[in-house]
């Protein structure tokens, strides 16, 4: 697996993982256009893009292309595809891509609104298996003391589905900008689906809080240590089976999101917003267990740069 990562240098200098440099911006009708030649894919790897940027004057829509095929993933506060699409050995899954064959000449275009292209930005692409064998790493980190939230506290119609917010709004607390659940709810909203996991908007309701981050797909606990030694939470999605993580207020999940805040020998620290109220929100999960919730399919992290002084 593989992630490429372009940003302007300020955010580079702030993000604790290698940046490439920066993105070439083209102006086309209506906005610019970025363009990324990917490596070769194999069958049933999965293609993560992420951009966030400052502020709220953009919206961006990513596509994949291999010569005149492509697909796109929905829109963030962008127009749709308007060209009709041919048949694509690409699958779009709303926040990420999968590949159905080996390709070698894939192309990812990503296109911004806005009469300027973004001065202040981080885009993300990672390509993984989608499945892959999960790796707990070795690396320790202090316990970073990240303030709890339940998604419990918020309306009975929404309570049990709103995970991504919570764990936004505790980051962006945590990196120092007050957002309410409510707000970072509404910011979350996939109007489409009525859902509030998507990952692009659960990035960019962070970057209108001022935290850039990104969505990369990781097979490693070790990848995230540089962050929490940064003081710097990260959220995980994960999925697991009864049984598949003791001590979880879940009995089993298909998705769920929740904030590490450390890594210990043998223990993953975090705070899991399904817990009943805030005291039981900090839990303790065994390392290898939690590694398979995460890493074992897609690995997807909600990962962010320290806030600009």
């Amino acid at each position: 697996m593989q992630t490429s990562r372009f940003a302007s240098p300020d955010v580079a200098t702030r993000y604790p993982l290698k940046v490439v440099g920066e993105l070439e911006w083209r102006r086309v009708d209506g906005g610019h256009l970025g363009t990324i030649a990917l490596p070769p894919l194999a069958p049933d790897d999965i293609v993560v893009p992420s951009l966030a940027f400052d502020g709220t004057d953009h919206g961006h829509r990513f596509e994949l292309a291999v010569g005149a095929t492509r697909v796109a993933l929905d829109p963030i506060m962008a127009p749709a595809c308007r060209a009709p699409m041919a048949t694509s050995p690409f699958k779009s899954h709303i926040d990420y891509f999968s590949s159905d064959i080996v390709c070698r000449d894939a192309e990812l275009s990503v296109f911004v609104t806005g009469n300027t292209a973004p001065e202040r930005y981080l885009l993300a692409v990672s390509i993984r298996p989608r499945v892959l064998e999960p790796n707990a790493g070795h690396c320790i980190t202090p316990r970073l003391c990240v303030a709890p939230l339940s998604q419990l506290t918020a309306p009975r119609a929404i309570r049990r589905r709103i995970c991504s917010p919570a764990c936004i709004a505790m980051v962006t607390h945590h990196l120092g900008t007050a957002t309410s659940l409510a707000t970072t709810v509404a910011d979350c909203t996939h109007e489409a689906t009525g859902i509030y996991g998507v990952w692009p908007l659960a990035i960019r309701s962070a970057a209108r809080a001022g935290v850039i981050g990104a969505v990369e797909a990781i097979d490693s606990l070790d990848t995230i240590a540089p962050f929490l030694m940064r003081d710097l939470p990260v959220v995980a999605s994960i999925r697991f089976e009864r049984g598949g993580l003791e001590g979880s207020p879940l009995e089993r999940t298909h998705g769920h999101l929740v904030v590490v805040t450390g890594l210990d020998q043998s223990v993953v620290h975090v705070n899991d917003p399904a817990a009943k109220d805030a005291a039981e929100v900090p839990r303790t999960y065994r390392r290898d267990q939690f590694a398979a919730a995460w890493l074992r399919e897609r690995g997807a992290a909600y990962l962010f740069a320290e806030r600009k002084q």
